[in-house]
């Protein structure tokens, strides 16, 4: 070769291959041959990421099968009861409108003596004081009678007749009487049918028709 040396040159020296193979820039010795390396311990776990998007409601079940009936007994008695409750809140309110009438009244002791100041026969009588959960006042003793005499302020039934017995006088309620105030010369049963009782403005007693009219005073037991 000229200018240089064909030592190291043999016939069919492929240059490509030298410069490939052979050739090394300056400063960079030759590595050696290469090997797989043993792997490395795991890394630590990163940061949780941000929550994703709510995905789309899935599609809607199957309709369930109908339960059975349930017991209705529990709220049937509820019922009935606060059925009942409610009866009984009228029938209070319906007897505080009807006292509301009776505007005269006056105690003896524990007993309470109330009148509308209404004129009416025997039977009406019974039937108001009944409605007011009362009955036809009837004196035991004198400081009854002057109580019933100062409320009624006329002539007024008493809860006493001998309609079961002519000339034996009762209470209505029943029971002989423990106290009397007749006026002079009664009962005397005038002219027949008088099986009542009343009390005079006087505070005294006189046997008279229950079908006449007379003031109504009602009694409240105590």
């Amino acid at each position: 070769m000229p200018g240089g040396s064909s030592a190291g040159w043999g016939e069919g020296t492929n240059v490509e291959s030298c410069l490939a193979l052979c050739w090394r820039p300056r400063g960079i010795t030759d590595p050696g041959p290469t090997y797989q390396g043993f792997r490395g311990l795991q890394g630590l776990p990163g940061k949780l990421g941000p929550p994703g998007n709510t995905g789309a409601p899935g599609i809607p079940g199957p309709r369930g099968q109908k339960g059975d009936r349930g017991d209705n007994s529990v709220a049937e008695a509820k019922l009935a009861n606060l059925d009942r409750q409610l009866q009984s809140l009228r029938s209070e309110l319906d007897h505080m409108k009807k006292l509301q009438a009776f505007s005269l009244g006056k105690m003896s002791g524990k007993k309470l003596f109330v009148t509308n100041g209404e004129r009416m026969p025997f039977s009406q009588v019974k039937a108001l004081c009944a409605g007011l959960r009362a009955t036809v006042a009837a004196p035991k003793n004198a400081e009854e009678n002057k109580a019933i005499q100062d409320v009624a302020k006329d002539t007024a039934f008493l809860g006493i007749t001998d309609e079961a017995t002519e000339g034996q006088f009762m209470y209505v309620t029943g029971g002989r009487l423990t106290y009397s105030n007749w006026k002079k010369d009664e009962p005397n049963d005038h002219g027949s049918g008088e099986d009542c009782v009343t009390l005079l403005s006087n505070g005294l007693w006189n046997d008279i028709s229950c079908t006449a009219s007379f003031i109504a005073v009602c009694e409240f037991p105590a």
